[in-house]
């Protein structure tokens, strides 16, 4: 073969990948743009302002466990272990509501603390002693979810108050719930981190690189070890949102909630084994699997039948977002 003509294979395949990432990053807001037109057509009332508020809201949890989830696969890991600390964060803060007489700065820092400290010690196992992630974070998953039954056991701990506390999951400015506010505010700041700072260039280089970023001198372990930190903290804020939206808290909340975390991110495009990954992008993949719930809802699916469908519109959407998948057609 000529050099020409090897030239011109090679100018041929940059072009087919540099397709095929145009598709994997258009896939997830096309999909949710054609799934939104066919639920509007039979149910008109889905595009209704109080319904699309409504959508947000229903996602607004899974949204901020995701924003935090997308750091960790945009360095090539993954924390198995949301669930869990969204748990032990709402029992730790119901808890300290009743020992601190309803001090509400202490309580909120101490849930948000207990998460970080899970975050920390996972980021060491997994960036300084290189162990799995995914063997790090399932064990993390049962030792969080065992600590949790064995400090507030299995029953409901009811939290009365504040009303402040209460207000952050169940209270409304301007006819939009609170949750709604801070999910925005989540996404706002991980978009600045992931542009805007040098953190954010870091976890990308990682993820697309770790050997050449660590050849150029990052600092590998503390960059994985602090997108575990933010991973938990997203998950104990979104356990002290459920705890104030349901004036409850247990030790079993949570359970399975990674499942729709990690497809969230995947389906905005995240790649599990490269590293890729965008915040952006993964609100299209909250919002899509939140369009999806609520528009079947909307048309009175039954339960069986609406795990079903979400389950085949999540493979498919997968498909077009998977880019190593698509790399090899």
């Amino acid at each position: 073969m000529s050099a020409e003509s090897k030239g011109v294979g090679a100018q041929g395949a940059a072009t087919r990948k540099a397709g095929l990432d145009r598709l994997a990053d258009y896939a997830a807001p096309c999909a949710l743009l054609v799934i939104a037109a066919l639920f509007a057509i039979f149910k008109p009332v889905f595009l209704s302002p109080d319904n699309l508020i409504g959508i947000v809201y229903q996602v607004s949890i899974i949204g901020i466990m995701a924003v935090g989830m997308t750091f960790v696969i945009m360095t090539g890991g993954i924390d198995l272990s949301v669930g869990s600390v969204l748990a032990v964060a709402g029992v730790a803060t119901a808890e300290l509501l009743a020992l601190t007489d309803s001090n509400l700065a202490l309580s909120i820092a101490g849930g948000l603390g207990v998460a970080a400290a899970i975050g920390l010690a996972q980021g060491f196992f997994v960036a300084r002693l290189d162990l799995p992630p995914i063997v790090v974070t399932l064990a993390g998953l049962s030792i969080v979810r065992g600590a949790a039954l064995l400090w507030g056991g299995p029953e409901l701990h009811l939290i009365r108050g504040p009303a402040s506390f209460l207000f952050i999951g169940s209270g409304q400015i301007g006819g939009v719930p609170a949750p709604v506010f801070i999910f925005i505010a989540i996404v706002a700041i991980a978009l600045f981190v992931q542009y805007r700072t040098a953190f954010g260039v870091e976890v990308l280089a990682v993820g697309d690189n770790a050997s050449a970023a660590f050849l150029s001198g990052l600092r590998i372990a503390r960059i994985k070890t602090m997108a575990y930190v933010i991973c938990a903290l997203t998950a104990g804020l979104a356990g002290i949102i459920q705890a104030s939206q349901v004036h409850t808290a247990a030790a079993t909340y949570g359970a399975g909630v990674e499942l729709d975390v990690i497809a969230s991110v995947v389906l905005g495009g995240a790649s599990l084994n490269s590293g890729a990954g965008s915040v952006l992008r993964t609100m299209f993949g909250v919002f899509l699997i939140g369009a999806v719930n609520n528009g079947l809802g909307l048309l009175n699916v039954p339960i069986e039948m609406q795990l079903i469908a979400k389950a085949l519109v999540i493979i498919v959407a997968l498909s077009l977002t998977n880019r190593d998948w698509l790399a090899r057609r």
